[in-house]
């Protein structure tokens, strides 16, 4: 009996040893054999990221304007808004927010400037700025502008390349001073006199009166009159500037000025107080 427990009991250990002496080793993930026998190394060398310039954001520009019935000289100080498209093209499509300072004068149709009958026999209208030979028969007041506004210029074609010329809506609007300064003439009696348009008898002063000559910018200042309002402005500017950081353009438009007061320039025309007109504009600057 004990040889039959005996033989059993190595029977079942047979059982139990054999299977696990002739099976498999359990199979190694790729994740433990690299771990175990490879190391990784990384030979590409990691590329240092350059960083770009930085976009162009601010604009200075200085420009001389010629309207159809005088002139401007103005300076501008604008903000680059990137158009639509990719920041990183922001320095060739771009709209401009921007502020303007302008100074100018205004003249009347029938302005004309011619020397007094007195005056030397060699006459030259380019020197004549700096005498008193010529003068404005039946002028009234110098007119000059003074301007404070702001302004946006709208992309309407881009700088696909930098010789190339991109174009831009412009619109300007502000405050217009109307600053009037007497204008004075030299007669044969040796005196100084300036007309009054509201003289009843300013028809017989311009008859009876022999002007000998006009003191322009030299007289007046003491008695300049300020009359408020406002201005309008929108044009075409072609920018033709061949470096991102240069601005070079020109600009074509319509303006429209109105004051709160008539404007006397000339004896015997009526006062007004709209003007409008048409210019172009040269404008020369930079941007950062």
């Amino acid at each position: 009996m004990k040889l039959l427990f005996k033989l059993f009991l190595s029977f079942v250990l047979v059982l139990a040893i054999v299977p696990q002496t002739f099976a498999q080793p359990k199979k190694m993930t790729y994740r433990n054999r690299i771990a175990d026998s490879v190391k990784l190394v990384n030979t590409q060398e990691v590329e240092q990221r350059v960083k770009g310039p930085k976009p162009l954001t601010r604009e200075h520009s200085v420009g001389a304007r010629i309207n159809t019935d005088g002139w401007g000289l103005y300076f501008n100080y604008g903000l680059i808004r990137k158009n639509e498209g990719r920041k990183t093209e922001i320095d060739r499509f771009y709209n401009v927010l921007y502020f303007q300072v302008e100074i100018g004068e205004r003249y009347h149709p029938k302005e004309f400037r011619d020397f007094a009958v007195t005056a030397q026999p060699y006459r030259s209208y380019f020197l004549s700025i700096f005498s008193t030979d010529m003068f404005k028969f039946g002028k009234v007041n110098n007119f000059y502008t003074g301007k404070l506004g702001v302004g946006y210029r709208y992309l309407l074609a881009g700088k696909p390349e930098a010789n190339t010329i991109s174009i831009h809506w412009n619109t300007n609007v502000g405050l217009a001073l109307a600053l009037l300064k007497p204008y004075y003439f030299n007669v044969s009696a040796g005196d100084q006199i300036k007309l009054d348009p509201n003289d009843e008898n300013l028809i017989n002063t311009l008859a009876n009166t022999q002007f000998t000559g006009g003191l322009g910018y030299r007289k007046g200042w003491d008695e300049l009159k300020v009359t408020p309002g406002g201005y309008l402005r929108t044009g075409l500017k072609f920018d033709y500037a061949n470096r991102k950081k240069r601005v070079a353009g020109f600009e074509v438009g319509l303006g429209a000025e109105m004051y709160v007061n008539g404007i006397h320039q000339m004896a015997l025309q009526e006062s007004k107080s709209l003007f409008v007109n048409a210019f172009v504009s040269f404008e020369l600057g930079w941007k950062k």
